[in-house]
């Protein structure tokens, strides 16, 4: 399959291609969409951002007939909220000039408002396993007409805890449907859901788990803490113009938070930041500017670094590493997407060093370090994070009347209540005793 031709698409599904500049499959397109449209059941490995969307919604809404009926026939689940608006956007695109009705659901938000919406019926659903189990439990959604599923970014839905859902959904849906899973890693808990779930099934690999894109260059920094990476990061963004738009990935909110605070200083209403204890609609607000180009760049933790497709992302940056070497793959596998280039940059303290040589094996690939520019300031504060606790310095829990020690050994406590006997004819003359002193 050299182009979209071989596949027979509508008009309607050429022309909204066309319009968004997408000619060529991609290689993981080529691999998939034939056996998706034969029927089989398809796991789908490719680098983040080789077109996997793309690569399930074509031959979905190219099989999708128009009907009437109330109850969904494709269930799409992904894991974020962020991803389920990604790709209801993705469909909307898409589907300009045909009629296909897509419901998103994910929590955050008023369920009675969603209730509303899926009584009024839907062709499509693209939903979190969460609040999609909590609808179906409802008994308003349901889901025995359901044709094809698709789960994207299966490995951080186990990940995050969603297995008990997707087990219940499964149950959920009729025995009689096409399986489909697409994901940049496989890992072994995401083969023991297919070998429950799937029937027998085509795995595409356009990729290794564990390939990184060809078009992103990556680089290495040594820094030994929060406030020498911050100098660094701020020599860099100050001296290099090519970092026009940038992720900045740490591994906690508090971090996030610490380091937006400080970037708000030196570069004022330029950069975003992204957690989950910010609210809905504030998350999709900064994904929003950051796409139109109102911001320079996002503070964020691991949230965002599924799926979300932000086009022209110059630089990402590893401000933290994390520990799973299949996230540093989606952190950085924000940048250099759908044949772009791209940077990624990565801070490393001694104690990450391990870490980070675990995830160069993982890629089969060594990353130069640099040397620290000579304006960069190296730090001796650490943050509360960093500093290492004394034991002795821990509150004791124990208190006065809890000693240990006081007295003779095998002393009998004095403070032991006696226990008063009552026969059953004297509990009863007491109650009532009781109650004449409250009446008095």
């Amino acid at each position: 399959m050299n182009d979209f031709e071989n596949i027979k698409l509508s008009k309607q599904l050429k022309k909204a291609l066309d319009e968004q500049g997408i000619t060529t499959p991609t290689v993981i397109q080529k691999k998939s969409i034939p056996q998706m449209l034969a029927g089989n059941d398809v796991v789908g490995i490719a680098q983040t951002g080789t077109g996997k969307t793309i690569a399930y919604l074509l031959p979905i809404l190219r099989d999708l007939k128009y009907s009437d009926q109330r109850p969904p026939r494709i269930l799409i689940l992904v894991p974020t909220r962020e991803l389920v608006v990604q790709v209801a956007s993705e469909i909307e695109k898409l589907t300009t000039y045909m009629s296909v009705r897509t419901l998103s659901i994910y929590g955050g938000t008023n369920i009675n408002t969603q209730k509303k919406a899926v009584y009024e019926g839907c062709d499509i659903v693209v939903a979190t396993p969460g609040r999609l189990y909590d609808l179906a439990m409802t008994g308003l959604l349901r889901l025995k007409d359901i044709q094809k599923i698709v789960i994207d970014e299966c490995d951080e839905m186990l990940n995050l805890g969603f297995r008990p859902q997707l087990q219940r959904i499964f149950d959920l849906l009729p025995t009689k449907r096409q399986n489909l899973m697409f994901s940049a890693t496989i890992t072994q808990d995401v083969d023991d859901l297919i070998a429950t779930f799937f029937r027998k099934t085509e795995k595409i690999i356009a990729a290794p788990t564990g390939t990184p894109l060809s078009s992103i260059t990556q680089l290495a920094y040594r820094a030994e803490n929060f406030y020498t990476k911050f100098n660094l990061l701020k020599s860099l963004l100050e001296s290099n113009e090519t970092i026009e738009k940038t992720f900045i990935f740490v591994k906690s909110k508090a971090l996030a938070d610490r380091l937006y605070d400080l970037l708000e200083q030196e570069f004022p209403e330029q950069f975003g930041v992204i957690h989950s204890n910010k609210s809905q609609n504030f998350r999709l607000r900064m994904v929003r500017e950051f796409k139109e180009d109102k911001l320079r760049g996002i503070v964020a933790t691991d949230l965002v670094s599924r799926g979300i497709d932000i086009e022209n992302v110059s630089h990402v940056f590893n401000f933290d590493i994390p520990e799973q070497q299949e996230q540093y793959m989606h952190r950085i596998g924000r940048t250099g997407r759908v044949d772009q280039q791209g940077v990624a940059i990565s801070f490393i303290t001694e104690k990450e060093e391990s870490i980070f040589s675990a995830i160069e094996e993982y890629m089969n690939h060594i990353v130069e370090f640099s040397k620290l520019p000579e304006d960069v300031t190296i730090s001796k504060e650490l943050i509360p994070e960093e500093e290492e606790r004394d034991i002795h310095d821990a509150p004791t829990i124990l208190e006065a009347s809890h000693s240990v020690g006081d007295g003779p050994k095998d002393t009998p406590s004095t403070k032991i209540k006696k226990k008063e006997n009552f026969r059953p004819r004297d509990k009863a003359n007491k109650k009532v005793r009781k109650k004449r002193k409250r009446r008095k």
